[in-house]
């Protein structure tokens, strides 16, 4: 079944696509059916650009697990980063 799960996230930052930099401003998040992934459900992230969404587009496909150890890791890097500054 279709879970049409999905969530915005305001961004700030930047997408290497072939060889140039993008400036990003969004990234939509989704939770459904995997298209390329190996698994069920898949969490989609796609980066972009509001205006140049076609043309920045950077979509990522990722299992659930993935998904929890990136945001184990990132809380991880913040962790010890906010130590530094």
């Amino acid at each position: 079944m279709c879970t049409m799960i999905s969530e915005k996230a305001d961004v700030k930052g930047s997408g290497k696509k072939t060889n140039n930099w993008i400036p990003l401003d969004s990234c939509d998040i989704y939770y459904d059916h995997s298209t390329y992934v190996d698994c069920e459900h898949s969490i989609t992230l796609s980066f972009k650009n509001e205006m140049n969404p076609i043309d920045s587009r950077i979509t990522v496909e990722i299992t659930p697990e993935s998904a929890k150890d990136i945001i184990n890791k990132i809380n991880a890097a913040l962790k010890k980063g906010n130590h530094i500054s």
